[in-house]
Formats: structure tokens, sequence, C-alpha cells
């Protein structure tokens, strides 16, 4: 059998290693000049050798799924880390809350869900108002709402409120940067770079994948691009109309990330930790650099949903984290290099991450994901229905679930 896979994400990666391995033929076409897909680390510009996760940035403790694949590809994670503390940092009108004011916000917050339930389908910013959450409480939930799902609190599920009320978590990193996954991966496959798919067709012969100057020719086809973009596939013949709904009703976060190294690294590591909550941007702060050597530290976060910036040039940009940084440390830093990646414009994912609201992982995701005639078959992180943002674990999942679909 000789199987297409477009997209080389690591959805995509993990079905063509399945796939293959079953001793299928498999090539996986990729619009990027580089595999990973929103898996994206940058070694260049950053002084003493550092480097940063522009995408997809932690593992958390218990996603099992991306641990054994890197322990099958002898990937090495670091260490452990978390916030350490049930109560976070929180830098609100330019000062640092004391432990007891934040303690009360947090607090807040957990009796407001435990006596305000939230309702199907209510988002974050409606349920505020109906638990009469105070204005400290809604400057929190917006700087949450900016890590994840990235999107504004009117969009936000009010129901995942219990998910994300918890910063004691353990968390972890790929050594060497988070890419090292999907580009050891790739090693073992043929992937063909810069290949954007325009049209896929379907019929009882096979399938056909009609990239710009080519068209390649299979008996299955996996489409792994983000969400987003399979909206602006052409599909011949055309998709059933409820896929195309369900493809419309899902929900997606937008995001810029904003990565800074500066010189100062005990300054800033005191002041934030691992990470802080502020009411600026961006609405949450994490050292990227806990594993690295180095003087300096990098520091990233999101700036998403209403937020994110437009209109403004990268410069611009930084200087607002710089600002959000000098009211963290209480005095000017340097900044040493800084990179901004609107993963919103990016033209081959349109979004961060998908963010289903309600019962869309009952009704909306298995539309999506479902096979078209044993043919054409769909994997990447908007498919799969973990609670939580769809991340790398996510990814990953559809992975395998694609290949066994693929391979029965």
């Amino acid at each position: 059998m000789k199987v297409v896979v477009v997209g080389a994400g690591l959805s995509g990666l993990v079905a063509a290693t399945e796939v293959q391995a079953a001793g299928h033929d498999v090539v996986v076409l990729e619009a990027r000049d580089r595999v990973g897909g929103r898996v994206f680390t940058v070694r260049e510009g950053f002084a003493a050798g550092q480097f940063a996760d522009i995408g997809a940035e932690i593992i958390y403790h218990g996603q099992h799924n991306i641990a054994d694949l890197c322990a099958k590809h002898g990937v090495e994670l670091s260490d452990e880390f978390s916030l350490g503390t049930d109560v976070p940092d929180l830098i609100f009108g330019g000062e640092r809350l004391d432990r007891a004011a934040a303690a009360e916000i947090v607090s807040e917050l957990r009796d407001a869900i435990k006596r305000t339930r939230p309702s199907p389908y209510e988002s974050v910013a409606q349920w505020l108002r109906r638990a009469h959450v105070s204005e400290p409480g809604e400057l929190l939930l917006t700087a949450i709402a900016q890590s994840t799902p990235a999107a504004s609190l009117r969009i936000a599920d009010a129901q995942e409120l219990n998910v994300e009320l918890s910063w004691g978590e353990a968390y972890r990193k790929i050594k060497g940067g988070n890419d090292t996954l999907p580009r050891t991966i790739a090693k073992q496959l043929d992937v063909k770079l810069n290949r954007p798919v325009r049209v896929v067709a379907w019929g009882a012969s096979g399938v056909t994948a009609e990239a710009e100057h080519e068209t390649f020719h299979a008996d299955r086809l996996v489409v792994t691009v983000p969400g987003p973009l399979v909206s602006e596939l052409g599909f011949e013949p055309a998709l059933p109309a409820e896929k195309v709904r369900a493809l419309l009703q899902l929900r997606y976060g937008n995001a810029t990330r904003l990565v800074v190294q500066y010189a100062e690294r005990e300054l800033v590591k005191q002041a934030i930790g691992s990470g802080c909550f502020t009411d600026r941007v961006p609405g949450f702060v994490m050292e990227q650099t806990v594993h690295q050597a180095g003087d300096p530290i990098i520091v990233a976060g999101l700036a998403a949903g209403d937020v994110e910036p437009s209109g403004l040039t990268d410069d611009e940009v930084l200087d607002s984290v710089d600002a959000t940084m000098t009211s963290v440390v209480g005095r000017p830093i340097k900044r040493l290099a800084g990179f901004v990646k609107s993963w919103t414009r990016d033209p081959w994912s349109r979004a961060v991450v998908r963010a289903p609201i309600g019962d869309q992982r009952d009704t909306v995701l298995p539309l999506i994901a479902a096979p078209l005639d044993g043919r054409v078959f769909f994997a990447g992180e908007h498919t799969d229905d973990r609670v939580g943002p769809g991340g790398m674990e996510g990814a990953i999942k559809s992975g395998y679930r694609v290949a066994r679909e693929v391979l029965a």
C-alpha cells in the first residue's frame, strides 16, 4: 500500500512512522522548509548559545505518549520542574501582590467555581459575571486565558476552569529544544519539504495530492495540517456538509509568541520564579532557560486573544514586553535578543491551538476526524479530544489513532 501524509508536524510524522513500520510505502509532504509544524525551536540570534521554543513549550506531567515517543527515539527529556506553588506570583497594576493578596484571588476563583458551576457552552466572560467575580479575579482569568486556550474570555470554555486553576504541576522539556523530536523522527522518513498541497482528490482507484508543481498518487492519504488549513484545502469531491460544518464550528486560539533574552539572569529569576501572571503583555511569563547554561535568561509568553498585537512592528512589540518585565523586576533590564512569532498569521497554521467549547469534543471533533470512504483520513491536535489544549500530546495521540485507521 502507498500512503501520502500531508503535513510533517508531530501527528503526521507519528502516523507516517507507524504505517511505514507496518511495511507500507509512505511519503510525507510538508509546505514549510522544515519539519515540526508548531513545534519550532530557534537556536540562532541568542547570546551564550541559548535557544528558545517558539511554538509548543512544555510537556505536562502525565503526558505519557510524548514521553514514550521520546524514549523510543532516544530523545532525552529534562528533569521535572514546576512553578512550585499552589498560589502563583501575580503582578497587577505594576506591583507584585503579596502572597496573602494573591492567595485571596485564587481562593475567590476556586470558591466561585464550587458555588456557581459553569454551564455547557458558557464562556468564561459570561460565567465570571454570573458568579460576581472581582476585578482582580477577572485579571487573573484573562492572564490564564492568554496562556491557554490562547483566547479572549468571551471564547474560553468556562467548564475547563477547574483544569486551569492549578500551578503546582510538574513540567518537562526536551533537552536541546522541543523540535529535536520531530527532526529525529523525520530522519527515518521520506519527507519532501516546500510541497504545499492545494487539492486532495479521492475515488475508487486511489487518491492524489496536488502540490504546486507535481501530483502524488497513492492508495490512502492522511491530512494532518492544522484545522483552519483543512478549510483552505481543495477536495474533489467536496467534503461532506457535516464535516465542513464541524470545521467551521470548532474554535481556535489566536496568539503571538513573545520570547526575550535578558542579561540579568538572577535578577529576572528572583522576580518571576519559574513563571508569573501579569495584567500586561504577555499575561503569563515563564523562564525557558531552566535547564540551559549561560549567564543570560530567556523568558517567554503569549500575547493572545484580544491583546494579540496587530499593526505593530516586532520592535514595538518587544518594547512592550520590556515594559512588562521592567514592571515585574522593579527596574530597567538589558534585552539581548528578542523574537516575535504570530501563529495566527502564519500561513501554515492560522491558529495556535484548538479551543473547543461545550460538548464539541463529543459532537464536533469526531466529525472532523472521520475518514472519507476509507481513502482519506484526518489527524492533528485539533482532532484529539483530550481536555485542555491539544498540544504535542494530542497531536501524537491523533497520529497513532489515524495510523490504526489506515492499517485497518
